[in-house]
């Protein structure tokens, strides 16, 4: 049924930085604090494992926003005698599940690496640092909300709503991906996540153009997120800040990196080459990818 009604919303790029910035962003984080700073009275608990157990609640606002607004534009496509075609499946083109997965395993690994130079040069205040560590100590919730809930959430928003909107409604494939990538950094209201989540919703927008899967980006989403979790989780006494090249030194790093860059663009080739072309999905194609 909200697959059915979600076939008929095509929000503009206006309505949908208002989803981002004042539903989610504002809206999301001032009910999510009030309902963590009263459970935190009422029951004696930690404000900030609280708080990071109550992510969802940042959607609390743009999920029902989103299905009433897909429900009314459906029932008036109904009305006006307008059919709403229903999502098709989504294509690996030559590549099996059995194998594309692997691979965008692979691409998502490497991918991170080659990213990570870009915000070296940003000095993390110590609040910021303290922060992301007791992001990545707090246990089943941290992976909780940081592996299943983020990439379940955002890339339904980012991607599911605002990118395949953006190209049903015709917008080039290249603006379409730039906007939703730059919702995606900018949803993460700091620099230390925004930049890189810019870079990383690049490499999503265009698997999920591709693909017309969901569960693609999502699963991308969630490596990105689970990788970071399990180094915090194996190494503990790492500062909060280091990065690969601290870990292994410029000599080492160096070949590291060259030997990352290569992979990356060697697996973006060959997806390239095996994916299907999707050059007029929002003319003959305007249908929304699916999970699947």
């Amino acid at each position: 049924m909200i697959r059915k009604y979600l076939s008929a919303y095509l929000p503009s790029l206006g309505e949908l930085w208002f989803i981002m910035l004042v539903l989610l962003c504002v809206g999301g984080t001032v009910i999510s604090a009030l309902v963590s700073f009263i459970l935190m009275n009422l029951f004696q608990l930690d404000l900030f494992s609280l708080t990071l157990a109550l992510y969802p609640l940042l959607f609390v606002l743009v999920i029902p926003f989103v299905f009433i607004r897909s429900k009314l534009n459906y029932q008036k496509q109904i009305g006006r005698g307008i059919p709403v075609v229903r999502s098709k499946p989504s294509s690996f083109g030559s590549l099996q599940p059995l194998l594309f997965f692997p691979l965008l395993l692979l691409l998502t690994l490497f991918f991170n690496v080659v990213i990570e130079p870009v915000t070296m040069w940003l000095t993390m205040p110590d609040f910021i640092k303290e922060l992301f560590g007791a992001v990545g100590n707090q246990g089943w919730i941290s992976f909780f909300s940081l592996v299943i809930m983020a990439p379940l959430l955002e890339e339904w928003l980012c991607r599911g709503v605002a990118l395949d909107a953006m190209l049903r409604r015709g917008y080039s494939p290249a603006t379409a991906i730039l906007w939703s990538a730059i919702m995606f950094g900018v949803i993460h209201l700091n620099p230390w996540q925004a930049i890189p989540a810019f870079l990383a919703g690049m490499l999503f927008g265009w698997i999920y153009w591709r693909t017309k899967s969901l569960l693609s980006v999502i699963f991308m989403h969630a490596i990105t997120n689970g990788a970071s979790l399990a180094v915090t989780l194996a190494f503990p006494n790492l500062p909060d800040e280091v990065t690969s090249l601290d870990i292994l030194g410029p000599s080492l790093y160096g070949w590291f990196f060259a030997a990352s860059l290569l992979i990356t663009l060697s697996l973006l080739y060959l997806l390239h080459r095996s994916l299907p072309s999707r050059e007029k999905y929002g003319k003959d194609d305007s249908t929304p990818p699916t999970i699947n």
